[in-house]
Formats: C-alpha cells, sequence, structure tokens
C-alpha cells in the first residue's frame, strides 16, 4: 500500500524556502516538533501570535513580514448584501434621532422593518402585514413598529371605510424610499 505523500502547506512553504532547519527552530523556541510538523503540514493553518513571533526571532525575520507574506493576501468582504445594507440603514436612521432608545427598539424590530418597509410599496393591511412576518396577532411591540415608521414618515397611514369598517393600509413613505 503506497503511503500518502504530506502535502507542505503555505508555512512549511515559507519556511522549506529558506532552508529553516526546523528542529533547530524547536530547540530554540520551545516549541514542540509535533506542534511544529503540524504548523506545516495541516492543511488550514492556525499559528498563534506568540508562535510566530518566537519563530521569527529564532529565523531572524520579521514577525509582520511574515505574516503579510503568508496572509497578506487576505481582503476584507466588497460589498454588503441589500439586506445587510437596509438593516445598516434602518439602525443608523432610527439611531440619528433617538428613536432606539426612546422606543427600546431591538435587532428583531430592526429586521421587522427591514421586511416591512420593502413590502409596503404597495398598499397593504395590517394583516398582510402580520402575515409577512408569521405573527399570529398584533402585539404591543408590532404595534410600535408601525408607530416609529409612521413618525419618520417611512409608512404613510391610509384608513378606508369599507362595509362600515375602518381598514388601515400602509404605504411605504419618500423617507421610506430613500432608506431602501
Amino acid at each position: 500500500m503506497a503511503k500518502k505523500k504530506r502535502v507542505l502547506n503555505a508555512f512549511g512553504e515559507y519556511l522549506e524556502k529558506r532552508s529553516v532547519n526546523k528542529a533547530q527552530v524547536c530547540k530554540r523556541t520551545g516549541i514542540h516538533p509535533t506542534r511544529m510538523t503540524w504548523l506545516c503540514y495541516a492543511p488550514v493553518l492556525y499559528v498563534r501570535s506568540s508562535e510566530l513571533q518566537l519563530i521569527a526571532l529564532a529565523i531572524n525575520e520579521e514577525a509582520c513580514k511574515i505574516h503579510k507574506d503568508l496572509f497578506g493576501d487576505l481582503a476584507l468582504k466588497e460589498e454588503f448584501t441589500p439586506s445587510e445594507k437596509l438593516i445598516n440603514n434602518i439602525s443608523k436612521k432610527l439611531n440619528d434621532q433617538g428613536l432606539i432608545k426612546k422606543y427600546e427598539i431591538g435587532l428583531q424590530d430592526i429586521a421587522r422593518i427591514s421586511e416591512i418597509l420593502p413590502f409596503c410599496v404597495d398598499e397593504k393591511t395590517e394583516s398582510q402585514i402580520l402575515d409577512l412576518l408569521n405573527l399570529k396577532r398584533k402585539s404591543s411591540k408590532f404595534s410600535t413598529i408601525l408607530k416609529v415608521c409612521l413618525e419618520i414618515n417611512w409608512l404613510v397611514l391610509h384608513q378606508k371605510n369599507m362595509e362600515g369598517n375602518i381598514v388601515k393600509t400602509y404605504l411605504l413613505g419618500a423617507e421610506g424610499k430613500k432608506v431602501i
């Protein structure tokens, strides 16, 4: 049965290119040889800052240079998803106007607002909004969310008299269009 050849990871290749004697590095740093082998061959590299610093000192190299050589290609996410952008916009606007503290609005409330606003591009009733949010009945928190949206003109309330009943419908307002 043929033995599977181990493949060096980026850190192992880095040390190999510099002809580093790993046994000598282990002796000088106190890093166990098994750990050094793992650092050089594990498919996913998890090197501790303290280990990187000790190895850098042992091979006369700057720890920051080693770090940049190994991980310099990493980059942040380019863009937020549309839903993340909307939640960030809502949070910022609510916070700027002091409404988060005033109404004790939490993350779940902000997430619900982020669902309601795009949904109300066309007029929607309270029951349709409740169905969207998978809520069984109107709660005080739900009422607070709608109140906040009305207060800052994200939603516009229309009341219609239909067969003796007053039906409330909500439509995305001008400020709401700016947020989404």
